[in-house]
């Protein structure tokens, strides 16, 4: 990935970071519930944004919270979304992303990061399967809850 003076660089983001943040996820989330919501996040130090770059232009970005367990003394790390500009997939971003958040998490303290994946995604399975994540239940199912 880095060859020929081409530099990939992964920052977390925080507050005093706000207006990268919000450019970088603007190309990948539509910002509903406005630019506030992102600054509460960047500010909450159980919440995660990474941001890759590749010679400063925005590549990609993984975000995900801190879990606080009241049955374990170690967080958990919850690996909720994670995005690579079309250019830049299928070149390790991706993964050198996973890497880092899993760094990050052990830094922190965290017991384990987890992430919800679906067979029907091959892309994400296959990044999980090769960032060395262990696939823990074949038959696991999520519920969800709508509070519209």
């Amino acid at each position: 990935m880095s060859g020929n003076g081409e530099k990939l660089s992964i920052v977390r983001y925080r507050s005093s970071d706000y207006s990268e943040a919000l450019r970088n996820c603007s190309l990948f989330w539509k910002m509903k519930g406005g630019e506030a919501n992102l600054m509460r996040f960047l500010e909450d130090p159980c919440c995660l944004l990474l941001v890759a770059t590749f010679n400063g232009e925005p590549a990609g970005q993984i975000l995900g919270y801190l879990l606080k367990r009241w049955d374990f003394a170690s967080p958990m790390l919850f690996l909720y979304s994670i995005d690579v500009a079309e250019k830049y997939r299928r070149q390790g971003i991706a993964l050198k992303l996973v890497e880092e958040f899993n760094r990050l998490g052990r830094e922190e303290g965290c017991s384990e990061t987890f992430v919800l994946a679906d067979d029907t995604n091959p892309p994400a399975m296959s990044l999980y399967h090769s960032a060395k994540g262990i696939r823990v239940f074949p038959d696991q199912v999520m519920f969800i809850w709508n509070h519209d």
